[in-house]
């Protein structure tokens, strides 16, 4: 288990100024000839305990929650010392000095007033079983070593105060140089990021929303979902709400009415916001425009529904002749499914019908013209012959490569043979 940092500062106060004590505390019981047992009961506090309490502090879940009972503990452990040792003037002000200090900067106020309950409670308990003494006097060199004392614990705590305190502003400017990081990339980022409250009001909302919504529609705490399509505001609104409740994050496609009369689509990302508590308090919406890239998509989807339907066979291969697609039509005339070809070389799929220097014509041709029509002999899978119009047209990139190639052919009837010579037809005969 990690050890809090808190719970190692206190442990090295602690030893350090429960060992002084010890010397206080033992000066006064050597100058009292206090018994035996008084020695053994201060060794027992003033030595042993410190750590005794860090062994218990570090075995706990909660470390900060088990530091603040050992300052309260403290605080009721040296009230009864003091009554005990009869309320001599210097080591009662020493005691109740650094633990008041101890809790204060812990606790505050709150603190102070805790600690001094403590204390009183932990004299008047010793009052209660051995009854009330009052002896304030102490040597010189007991009010010696508890004035020095007391100004070397408050030096040593303001220290220690001062060192957390030049960590904690350390802290908090990293905390607002990435906070600025991340601002200027929201603010410049082309996406739309924002941060709603569990109501799906603005909180924030990134420079790049000016873009589409008019400025009373991104105002601090206006709706930020009303200028979602009506017919996705309550699908939105619902998942947003999931999203605050459970702390679980939801991904959800969307339209937005702009303020120029157009309506585009998103996707976006929805992450819960917590505090430190745990709570959550809303959620941060990083939403990107998939307008044009939904509208390709679905010029992409009827390109392949019109494909697969297609009358004539097609088949797509790569400039190496590799197949990459064939439609249903092709299946149909040459009995082999998609899954049969795709991945093959068209040459697989040659049945020696022509010769090779046909196929070294057709090539060349396609090369210096980027096209091919002709009439060929083919056999199907299950060995029948059919006679096919073929063209193969060659897809070249801006530089004028060769990328693909694409057969569309159909099979023809005896009608069909016999209506005429395409170019190609004498070789392919």
């Amino acid at each position: 288990m990690q050890i809090s940092r808190l719970a190692t500062i206190n442990y090295g106060i602690r030893s350090a100024s429960f060992a002084w004590c010890f010397a206080v505390v033992g000066l006064i019981l050597w100058e009292r000839h206090a018994p035996l047992l008084a020695w053994a009961v201060a060794a027992l506090l003033f030595l042993a305990y410190p750590h005794a309490a860090y062994a218990v502090t570090i075995e706990t879940r909660n470390q900060r929650a088990a530091e603040l009972r050992n300052l309260r503990f403290d605080s009721i452990l040296l009230g009864a010392w003091v009554a005990a040792l009869a309320f001599p003037t210097w080591p009662a002000f020493a005691a109740l000095f650094a633990t008041t200090l101890n809790n204060a900067v812990v606790g505050g106020w709150l603190g102070i007033a805790i600690s001094t309950a403590c204390f009183a409670g932990g004299a008047f308990a010793w009052i209660v079983l051995r009854g009330y003494q009052h002896w304030p006097m102490t040597g010189e060199l007991v009010t010696a070593l508890c004035f020095f004392g007391s100004i070397v614990y408050a030096c040593g705590i303001g220290v220690v105060t001062a060192g957390q305190r030049r960590r904690l502003r350390a802290a908090h400017e990293a905390l607002r140089e990435g906070e600025r990081r991340y601002r200027l990339i929201a603010e410049h980022a082309g996406d739309l990021v924002a941060m709603v409250d569990r109501n799906g009001r603005w909180l924030y909302n990134s420079p790049s929303y000016a873009r589409l919504l008019a400025p009373s529609d991104l105002e601090h705490g206006a709706d930020a979902f009303r200028g979602v399509h009506e017919d996705d505001q309550f699908r939105v609104r619902g998942a947003v709400q999931v999203v605050v409740r459970s702390g679980e994050p939801a991904r959800l496609r969307f339209r937005l009415h702009t303020k120029d009369g157009t309506v585009r689509r998103f996707e976006a990302l929805v992450h819960a916001v917590k505090d430190e508590a745990g709570g959550i308090t809303g959620a941060v919406i990083a939403a990107r425009d998939v307008t044009e890239l939904r509208d390709r998509e679905e010029q992409l989807e009827v390109a392949y529904a019109a494909f697969e339907r297609m009358a004539e066979a097609m088949m797509i291969t790569n400039a190496a002749g590799r197949i990459l697609s064939v439609n249903l039509s092709y299946s149909r005339i040459t009995g082999y499914g998609a899954a049969d070809v795709i991945g093959h070389n068209e040459r697989e799929f040659r049945t020696a019908m022509q010769p090779q220097a046909f196929y070294d014509d057709v090539y060349a041709e396609l090369l210096r013209s980027g096209h091919w029509t002709g009439i060929t002999w083919c056999r199907r899978r299950d060995g029948t012959l059919y006679r096919e119009w073929r063209s193969v047209s060659a897809v070249r990139d801006v530089e004028g490569r060769v990328t693909h190639f694409v057969s569309l052919f159909r099979e023809l009837n005896g009608h069909d043979a016999g209506a005429g010579t395409l170019p190609g037809a004498a070789r392919s005969a």
